[in-house]
Parts: C-alpha cells; structure tokens; sequence
C-alpha cells in the first residue's frame, strides 16, 4: 500500500511537471513588442520625471500623478525598453486595472512565451490582486493576492522598499484614467539610487567600478582643483590599466567608461557603491576636456556609458532630445554635440562587442585627442529652433540626415571604428 501511494505521488509530481509548463507557456505572445521608443516618447517620459522630480517636491506632502490609459502604456513601453520585457499593456475601468505581460523564456518544448494576465482593483492603502492567469493557467484571486502580501510583508525587511511602500498612499482607478498618491521623503531618492545600483550591477561589477574610479582619482590628484586636463590623458592610462587586469575585456572596458562617465556626471561611485551619505552627488575635482571643450567631453562619455549599460539606440535618443531641447530654450542645437554622442554610443558598442579588445588597445594607446574623437568643430552649433528648422530641419528631414550620414561617415573612417 505504502508503495502504492508512493508511485501515485511520484506520477502527480510527473503529470503535474508535464502538464503545468504546457498550461501556462504558449507558443504566441499576448503582447506585440512596441513598437520603436520614438524621441517625442523619450522627451515625454523626460518631462514627467522632471514635472515630479523628488527633488522639487515639498517633504511630507501628498502629492498625485494621473496618467491615462495612452499614457500609462507609453511608461510601461519605457520599461520595456529598459528592462527587455517583451510587452506590457494596461486597460483601466473604473476600480480596476487590467494588465497583461509577456516574457520570453528559455528554448523549450513547451512554449516560448509566458502570458500574464492580472485584474487588480484598488483598496484602501494600496491594491489586491481579484485575478490572475498564466497562459492557460488560472490562478485563484485570492491565493494571488495572499502570495503577493506575503511578498509585500517580506521585502518590508528591506529599509529601501518599506520606505518606497510608505511613500505610496493610494491608488484610484478609473475609466481610462490612472491616479497615484505620494508623499516623498528626501532621503527616499539616494535610497533608491543606492538600491537601483545594488539590484542592478552585480557585486563583481561593483569592484571592477570602485577600482577604476580609485584608479581615475590617482590619476587626477596631482592636478590643481578647477583646473582642466585632456580627456586623453588619463583615458590612456586607465586602458593601459585594463590591459594589466587580464581581466573579460569587455567587461573592464564597461567599468572603466562607466567610471569616467561617473566622474564627468557629479557622481560618486563609492558613495553610491559603498557609502552611507545622505547624497551620491560630488563636484568633478578636475574637468576634462576634449578637442579643448569640456561638454565635448561630457557628451562622448556619458553616450559611450549609457551605451554600455542601456543600449545604443536609447542613448542615440537621449542625445537627440538634449540638443532638441538646447534648440528650444537652451544654447541652442549643435551638431558638434550629436557628433559627440554618436561617437560615443559607437565606442560604447565596440567596446562591449567583438572589437571589444582592439578598442581597448587603441584607448591604451590613445595620446591626442584625434584618437579618440574627430574634430567635429566645423559642424553647425548653437542654433536656435528658427534658424535650425530653416537650414536643417524637420529632424529626420533630407537636410538634416544628410549631414548625419557625414557624420557617421567621419565616425566610420576613424581609427576606433577600424
């Protein structure tokens, strides 16, 4: 008998490993990828940030963000973009929000994509999980929901995420209309940072960023505080460093742009990495320049840093929507910038590519500043929105790619791109 119940038991466990995968992957996804993040989605997932940037926000007040249906969508293709889901889509009724997601998963016999499907109603202090399904698969309301407060009570231990939670006080659903209730705390914002990076960059990641930034500030050191220094100069030594390392090259090469990117953006990475300060942010003790401008220098290593850790054409995006908006109300639309980015998105690809050695070669190797970055001084700059539209634009137009092909025909023909 004993034997019995042990097979019976033995063959549920089989069946249900047979039958589970089967139910909840599918061989179709729920969810069409978006399509491509255009710059205007870019420029207004910007200016939302901007418009409830924490930092401008009075401490200990409820504030609220309403976002519609298109709007909600448009923020959750910004995740994907980011994080590589495959889809994401939310419908929104009065009290309840219904949301679908689809993830690719690993080759196997059973399907290639994992479709969820959950309705979610707001209640008092937050929201609770009324359905749940997984491909086929349906899961009861309230067992969902009573995993998912388990989870929440759980992650409470972490300090970050109970005062993200706290931040948060309601939720309201509506026809086609979303509202989020919060009341921000000043230290929540290098909680998260400090959390982002922890989630984000894996502990071996971490130690190759601190070494090079500690590598970068030995280079400087001997430099007077305010004064300006070539980018080149300390770009050779720290390649040469990564050379020494032996290290994965691509991976050394990711650390040390990441580091310099750091540095020319105000950020400390001990402090974000390893420090308990109330900020991450620290004033460049030295600037660097590139062909005798220090924003050439910000722009073609924070695009070859973004590149390495974002994707190309996110920082592409970035980029243009920066001179666009210099153009609007800035120092106006310099093509000199563009180049800058560009080239940087593209040492960024190569860095962490095939080429990923050879570039680290030539960085090593790098004594001027032409071997790091055209001279791209002779293009337009510091164009208002007029007088651009009227010699260059739409952006995308004849005109203006015409000059982006030059460009990118410079790039290509530059030692880094050989």
């Amino acid at each position: 008998m004993k034997r019995l119940i042990a097979w019976s038991v033995l063959f549920a466990m089989l069946a249900a490993l047979t039958v589970l995968p089967w139910l909840m992957l599918d061989d179709a996804p729920a969810i069409e990828p978006p399509a491509e993040f255009r710059r205007t989605d870019l420029a207004w997932v910007k200016s939302l940030f901007q418009k409830h940037d924490p930092r401008r926000q009075t401490p200990d007040v409820i504030h609220s963000i309403q976002l519609d249906e298109a709007e909600l969508n448009r923020l959750l293709n910004y995740a994907v973009e980011l994080r590589q889901i495959n889809g994401i889509a939310a419908e929104l009724t009065p009290g309840q929000a219904t949301l679908t997601a689809t993830l690719a998963v690993p080759p196997n016999p059973f399907g290639r994509y994992l479709n969820l499907t959950a309705d979610v109603a707001d209640a008092p202090g937050g929201i609770r999980i009324q359905s749940l399904q997984l491909g086929s698969l349906p899961v009861p309301g309230a067992l969902a929901d009573g995993i998912a407060r388990l989870a929440h009570r759980w992650l409470r231990n972490d300090e970050t995420y109970a005062s993200l939670a706290d931040a948060f006080s309601q939720v309201n659903f509506d026809e086609n209309l979303a509202t989020l209730d919060y009341r921000w705390h000043p230290k929540l914002l290098t909680q998260l940072e400090r959390k982002s990076a922890e989630l984000l960059i894996a502990p071996e990641d971490q130690a190759l960023m601190l070494d090079y930034a500690e590598k970068l500030d030995a280079l400087l050191e001997h430099h007077a505080r305010g004064s300006t220094v070539p980018l080149v100069s300390v770009i050779g030594p720290l390649f040469a460093h990564a050379q020494e390392t032996h290290g994965d090259v691509a991976e050394e090469n990711r650390a040390a742009l990441t580091a310099l990117a750091a540095y020319l953006s105000g950020i400390s990475l001990p402090k974000l990495l390893e420090g308990d300060s109330q900020s991450i942010r620290r004033a460049p003790r030295v600037l660097l320049s590139l062909h005798g401008r220090r924003d050439f220098a910000e722009h073609f290593m924070i695009s070859a840093a973004l590149a390495v850790n974002g994707g190309s054409r996110l920082a592409n995006a970035i980029g243009l929507i920066k001179e666009e908006e210099d153009a609007n109300k800035g120092s106006g639309f310099s093509f000199t910038d563009l180049a800058a980015n560009r080239a940087g998105v593209k040492l960024g690809e190569r860095a962490t590519g095939d080429a990923a050695a050879q570039v680290q070669q030539r960085l090593a190797a790098a004594r001027s500043d032409g071997d790091l970055l055209p001279d791209f001084r002779d293009l337009p700059e510091f164009m208002p929105q007029a007088e651009f539209d009227r010699r260059f634009g739409p952006v995308g137009g004849p005109r203006y790619q015409k000059l982006i092909t030059r460009i990118d025909a410079r790039l290509a023909a530059h030692p880094l791109s050989q």
